[in-house]
């Protein structure tokens, strides 16, 4: 049983499809497939159930991929600590962001950080907070810059606060309230909002602020992009409550800010799990801490 077969298995796991994963893992799909099925035979048990409808893990399969993603994961860390001790810092880290990063000037950071360690390769996923935890815990990822949910941080994973920002309102500019400079959300109980998708921080957090304030928001439309967001507020379809790090990079002609008389204030750091053994895990880590300073 090879690594690299191993890699193999996971690929297809992932994308649950022999050809996107022979793409993934830069190998012809009759070599891996080949690979595959000879490991299977090799532990005389199906790893997957094979259709014209995709490719699915069998029971087998699920546990052997459970088991499969630590081990390779060990083996990349023995090899980045082994580089570590030859001087030479190489290896990849699998990094998950969210969309809104400004506040800790994330492009910034990455590309100091690549500066500093040029022969470590960075894979960046993008997706919520909430699938990024799951893809840590789930070993897919190995750190991930994110939102603290108002829920803490899941056991198992390790979270440092890198910076904050704080929601204003966006409305139209032909909007009654778009001439004053601050804005209590008690004004805001009649308006329509296009708020944040279901299951994203800033939803649970905004939500949990209009509730305090005394009403439950009338939410028209929702979208996981700011700049969406405000594209919708200019176009008059209603307001949003937005971190005024998206005002800064992405205001729009038609949109006003405001200021909130209540604090809506999101944490944004780095999570990785309590029982990472990576060098290079602990080097984005360190390297991320010290930016935030």
């Amino acid at each position: 049983m090879e690594l690299y077969t191993m890699r193999y298995v996971l690929a297809v796991a992932e994308h649950e499809n022999f050809s996107l994963a022979a793409q993934d893992c830069h190998v012809g799909q009759p070599a891996l497939s080949q690979q595959v099925s000879r490991l299977e035979k090799e532990l005389g048990v199906a790893l997957f159930t094979r259709s014209s409808r995709g490719t699915v893990l069998t029971e087998a399969g699920r546990e052997f991929v459970h088991m499969a993603q630590e081990i390779v994961q060990r083996a990349d860390a023995l090899q980045a600590k082994m580089s570590l001790y030859a001087g030479m810092r190489r290896g990849t880290l699998n990094i998950g962001i969210i969309t809104s990063l400004q506040c800790i000037d994330f492009g910034g950071l990455l590309s100091a950080f690549c500066g500093s360690y040029p022969e470590v390769s960075v894979n960046i996923v993008q997706d919520g907070t909430y699938r990024l935890f799951e893809k840590l815990l789930e070993r897919k990822i190995d750190a991930a810059f994110l939102n603290r949910p108002i829920s803490g941080i899941p056991a198992g994973l390790e979270f440092i606060k890198l910076g904050e920002d704080a929601y204003s309102l966006a409305v139209p500019t032909l909007h009654p309230l778009a001439g004053r400079e601050h804005v209590s959300l008690r004004e805001l109980k009649d308006e329509r909002f296009i708020f944040h998708q279901t299951g994203q921080v800033a939803s649970e957090l905004c939500l949990a602020a209009c509730r305090a304030a005394g009403f439950e928001p009338r939410i028209v439309c929702r979208s996981a992009n700011p700049t969406t967001g405000l594209y919708m507020v200019r176009g008059g379809l209603g307001v949003a409550l937005l971190p005024s790090e998206e005002f800064g990079v992405r205001m729009l002609n038609g949109v006003a800010e405001l200021k909130l008389q209540e604090r809506i204030v999101k944490e944004v750091g780095i999570a990785w799990r309590k029982d990472t053994v990576s060098p290079l895990v602990d080097m984005v880590v360190q390297f991320a801490r010290e930016w935030a300073r």
